[in-house]
């Protein structure tokens, strides 16, 4: 069986959005407790909103076709995730992951 591990968001996990998932993807939706999006989903603690913000900084002011539009959009994300640093991807899941000191015997 196939199981989709979804943050408890409303539409997420309704029974119209289950059944969606079920019907289409064949899976199961499974939440998330609440507030453990930060441990499960590293990336949301400190990238995403830097690189959604660098998205549209440079879509700002995108013309032309559909066409032209969907290959700009490719662009304008690549171009964004190549201005993340290496280090703050490895911070965020620093900070997302709780650090156990060791345990001696």
């Amino acid at each position: 069986p196939t199981v989709l591990l979804l943050d408890n968001f409303e539409r997420h996990v309704s029974e119209a959005g289950q059944r969606v998932v079920a019907e289409e993807a064949s899976a199961t939706v499974v939440s998330l407790p609440p507030n453990s999006t930060a441990a499960c989903q590293p990336l949301d603690v400190a990238v995403m909103g830097p690189l959604k913000s660098k998205m549209r900084t440079n879509w700002s002011g995108i013309t032309g076709t559909a066409k032209e539009k969907r290959i700009r959009a490719i662009r304008v994300k690549i171009d964004a995730w190549s201005e993340i640093l290496e280090e703050t991807v490895i911070r965020s899941f620093k900070k997302a992951i709780p650090q156990y000191p060791e345990i001696s015997v």
